[in-house]
């Protein structure tokens, strides 16, 4: 990250904190520790949703979701779920944190300037515990988020960023397994799901499905109804439909004229690796690669472990 650019590191306990500047080593930007004293998972992209200030003199809020999933009986979970009132406290006046009625996770929703996409399951965890239907859902929606809300008919049971991104200039880029299936060597498809699974690290190997291509197409599908252009980038779903090899999972940044994308890269799928590339760099941005080898396994990627809180 660019010098200027303030991190604010959420750790558990200093020793955590201390143990990642001793890995990370120097940097240009500036890290600021917020101990928490409590258990946390590394995914803060799903902990809350950061709503734009009316005005630069007004607070940042986070819309925290209403429960974690399983915190109930996962400690972590349930540390992440004080994680926004942490912020709050730490970072306050600038910051604030509010609860809202609904269920969800941040990783849920895909945001621009006009538009908010929502995934399918949200709905599912909220109706009849929230709200009455799919319009007082709706509405709900649009009184918190202020924005016009997509709600997607069909898509991956993943989270939004995993397989698409809004890149700027009404542009969705949306993942293709079929052009992910085009960048593993014939011979290795040949010889089955198991060598293709003992390549990708992918359990089950990966999911070159019609069924699945189908959810992928029909993302694209909405996007391009509701008046994006739309453009495909290869990405490799795992079969058990909760690990990808996704070049959408990413951090984009602007400077001007400069547009800056942190990629996640993947160790031994080179050729995959490269072809997302061109899709990023053919879109006018600077490609910073992020090795995310050891995250993917966990169900998730570079952007889901960071959130913005302030853009300027």
């Amino acid at each position: 990250l660019e010098p200027g650019v303030m991190v604010h590191v959420v750790c558990p306990n200093a020793d955590a904190y201390a143990e990642l500047k001793s890995i990370v080593g120097a940097v240009r930007c500036q890290l600021s520790p917020i101990i928490v004293k409590h258990p946390i998972t590394a995914w803060s992209r799903d902990r809350w949703i950061a709503l734009t200030p009316a005005s630069a003199h007004e607070p940042t809020t986070l819309w925290l979701p209403r429960g974690e999933a399983a915190g109930e009986v996962w400690p972590l979970r349930a540390g992440d779920q004080r994680v926004g009132h942490d912020l709050a406290t730490a970072l306050g006046p600038s910051v604030r944190a509010r609860r809202s009625s609904l269920f969800f996770d941040g990783g849920d929703f895909l945001a621009d300037r006009e538009s908010v996409f929502v995934v399918p399951r949200v709905l599912q965890r909220n109706i009849q515990h929230t709200v009455s239907g799919r319009t007082e859902f709706l509405n709900a929606l649009n009184c918190e988020l202020k924005r016009r809300i997509i709600l997607l008919d069909e898509s991956p049971d993943h989270h939004a960023g995993m397989f698409m991104a809004s890149v700027g200039n009404n542009v969705m880029l949306v993942g293709d397994p079929r052009l992910g299936r085009e960048c593993v060597p014939g011979e290795i498809l040949a010889e089955g799901r198991g060598r293709t699974n003992e390549l990708m690290n992918l359990p089950g190997g990966p999911d070159f499905t019609p069924a699945t291509q189908h959810l992928f197409d029909a993302v694209a599908a909405q996007c391009s109804a509701v008046g994006y252009k739309v453009v495909r980038i290869p990405i490799v779903p795992g079969c058990d439909r909760r690990t990808y090899l996704t070049y959408l999972n990413a951090i984009m940044e602007s400077s001007g004229q400069r547009r800056i994308v942190y990629l996640p890269f993947y160790r031994g799928a080179d050729v995959l690796n490269n072809a997302a590339r061109a899709v990023w760099v053919g879109l006018g941005y600077e490609v910073r690669p992020i090795d995310c080898t050891a995250v993917y396994p966990y169900f998730g990627s570079l952007h889901c472990l960071v959130n913005v809180l302030k853009r300027s």
